[in-house]
């Protein structure tokens, strides 16, 4: 008990809940803006699969780390496409388009790499972006370590939610992004295009869910295995609802779910009597443990998850 309670346990504990964190926060932030745009992030999972994948074998192939990133953005982007167009332009269920979708990746991306791979990728392993250490700020004992000596993709994970924040609440892109979550018809009686509006909301969470999952292959494991995501797009949803659908807010807890899952894995490698099966749903516990007490009271967009028909009165 003495070494976890240590104080370089506990450095290494919360640096590594950075490092943890960031998928999180590139999930939430994006599927804040889908949701205040009135659209479920359910295949928030599935986007980041694929975003996982392609940023892999691109980055493999090209020997290039940041083609790779923008090959699992547009990967992202390109599968959310297909739910933007179920869910917004036919007006299908979001949650059941959603949870299909979620299914496809898991078995189409499963697919693609037994075949291009076959069962050997595992060993296949490509360089990551590694810490890029801040002057000055990486020196600070503890905090240091722990915020100031990470990867590129942290840093701009937190610079993104700031300026995600700060156009949802201080401009008028985001005053009509929020009206069409809010009040749709309204919104469109006032020559906002709320289909336009929607579609691109949904698009650019599925660019985050993609460099979300990029994060995994390029900015930790250095190689993609079969459903690596592991249920971080449905932490990302109670992350959003949460933070109540704030950016920062949604930084902040990321870090906090982060943090829960590097905790278990150290528990795992601390070695313990209890299977190891317990460590692994630690995360997901919390989660519902932490939508059960923080979720009550929370106020949704009130048009989240409904269908939009501008011919309808």
């Amino acid at each position: 008990m003495d070494t976890i309670l240590s104080a370089s346990f506990l450095t290494a504990l919360f640096a590594s809940g950075v490092r943890q964190s960031i998928p999180l926060i590139y999930g939430s932030v994006g599927d804040a803006v889908s949701e205040r745009a009135g659209v479920m992030g359910i295949s928030l999972e599935g986007e980041m699969l694929f975003g996982a994948f392609f940023s892999y074998l691109v980055a493999l192939r090209t020997g290039s780390l940041w083609i790779g990133v923008l090959a699992g953005a547009a990967a992202g982007m390109l599968s959310s496409l297909i739910v933007a167009v179920w869910s917004v332009w036919l007006r299908q269920d979001q949650s059941i388009i959603g949870i299909m979708f979620n299914i496809l990746a898991v078995g189409f991306t499963n697919f693609l790499n037994r075949m291009i791979f076959g069962t050997s990728n595992a060993n296949i392993t490509i360089e990551t972006f590694q810490p890029i250490a801040i002057p000055g700020l990486s020196r600070v004992p503890v905090l240091g370590e722990i915020f100031f000596n990470q990867n590129i993709l942290t840093y701009l994970s937190v610079v993104l939610a700031a300026v995600v924040f700060w156009v949802l609440r201080k401009t008028k892109l985001g005053l009509q992004l929020t009206a069409v979550g809010e009040n749709p018809k309204a919104a469109q009686a006032s020559g906002i295009q709320v289909y336009r509006f929607r579609l691109v909301a949904y698009m650019f969470c599925g660019f985050l869910a993609g460099i979300a999952g990029a994060s995994l292959t390029l900015g930790s494991v250095g190689t993609f295995t079969e459903s690596i995501s592991a249920g971080r797009g449905f932490i990302c949803l109670a992350i959003v609802i949460l933070s109540r659908w704030n950016p920062l807010v949604a930084l902040a807890t990321s870090f906090g779910f982060g943090s829960i899952q590097a905790l278990q894995i150290r528990l795992q490698v601390q070695g313990s009597a209890l299977p190891y099966q317990v460590f692994v749903a630690l995360p997901y516990l919390v989660t519902i443990l932490a939508l059960a007490i923080g979720g009550h009271n929370i106020r949704a967009p009130r048009e989240l998850g409904v269908p939009f028909d501008k011919e309808s009165r």
